[in-house]
């Protein structure tokens, strides 16, 4: 064969490669790239024929939060809202504390709605009985003397307030008498309650005198009246008995102005 003939047909092989590779590949591709940009285009719009869950894994469009994600941004919201409400609901309350406080103070002219006294008061104490139920105080025969006692009653007093401070005090002998096994009289002592006292305690105390060593006739319980700014009206009478003392009946009153 003739080298013209070997060149014809390596032309014609390279004619056919190319004609496979070029016009038909580039407008493949070419159209492949705008259907894909259309695509895209569709999925960004919201107007594409293929499901939001394909454009978010394919475009990254319409990508929608999943439940847990939603509740969150939802309960992250509402927090915020609470916040924004417990900020005017803080508001509310401190006016609402204020008016109850103001409100408070113009009836505390007439009755306190304090727990505590907004003024220092007086306190009368009054002693109004005493009477020797257990024999023998001074005799140490055991004839069943019932007069015997020779008894000092005074009261321990205690004003504290809402923080637990403590302001005590005692009364003097109410009661300074000799073989005596029964008493009624009124013999009082005035005591200054501070502000601010919430509770009062009275603690009766009744001590036999002797020459040689002075007998304890006292029962040890101490009686409390609480929130005295709100419980306890001015010249508001108490009539009290050591209930516990087993030796002695002892009685008194109080009140305070």
């Amino acid at each position: 064969m003739s080298i013209k003939f070997y060149s014809l047909i390596f032309a014609s092989l390279f004619f056919f490669a190319c004609a496979d590779e070029s016009p038909t590949s580039t407008v493949q591709e070419n159209i492949s790239e705008k259907e894909e940009q259309q695509k895209e285009e569709d999925c960004r719009y919201g107007t594409s024929k293929y499901s939001d869950s394909w454009c978010c894994t394919n475009y990254g469009y319409q990508c929608k939060q999943s439940s847990s994600s939603k509740k969150y941004s939802s309960s992250s919201y509402t927090g915020y809202y609470y916040s924004s409400s417990s900020a005017k609901s803080s508001s509310s309350r401190k006016y609402s504390s204020s008016s109850y406080y103001s409100s408070s103070s113009k009836k505390n002219s007439s009755s306190s709605a304090f727990n505590y006294l907004t003024e220092s008061k007086n306190m009368k104490i009054t002693l109004t009985y005493f009477k020797q139920v257990t024999p023998d105080w001074d005799n140490i025969l055991n004839n069943k003397n019932y007069t015997d006692g020779d008894p000092r009653i005074f009261f321990e007093l205690n004003f504290i307030d809402s923080n637990g401070k403590k302001t005590s005090t005692k009364t003097t002998d109410l009661l300074k008498e000799t073989n005596v096994g029964e008493w009624s009289g009124r013999v009082s002592y005035t005591a200054t309650v501070p502000m601010f006292t919430d509770t009062i305690s009275v603690r009766p105390r009744v001590i036999d005198i002797d020459d040689l060593i002075n007998d304890d006739y006292s029962s040890g319980y101490i009686y409390y009246r609480y929130n005295v700014g709100k419980n306890l009206k001015d010249n508001q009478v108490f009539y009290e008995s050591d209930t516990e003392n087993k030796n002695c009946i002892v009685k008194w009153e109080w009140y305070l102005y």
